[in-house]
């Protein structure tokens, strides 16, 4: 593995976080426009209990950084109905 793969694994790695069941993977969409995508760990999809459903993955709204991104992740696995 050259310097560039292993940084590129090395800045992957960095990026998501587990968090109780969950991944929560930050990443910016457009200039100072980070998301956090929260999928499951065991690969199902997550359940929403009001409205009722059912998703591959969920995205927190746009943030100016990563770490408010992760904040809004987590906030919605504590307390936003996820199973």
């Amino acid at each position: 593995m050259d310097l560039s793969q292993r940084l590129v694994a090395f800045v992957r790695e960095q990026r998501v976080i587990t968090y109780k069941q969950y991944y929560i993977d930050r990443f910016e969409r457009g200039p100072n426009r980070w998301i956090a995508r929260i999928t499951r760990v065991d690969g199902r999809n997550v359940r929403v209990i009001a409205p009722a459903s059912e998703h591959q993955f969920l995205e927190t709204k746009p943030t100016s950084s990563p770490e408010e991104a992760e904040s809004l992740a987590k906030q919605g696995i504590d307390f936003g109905g996820m199973v």
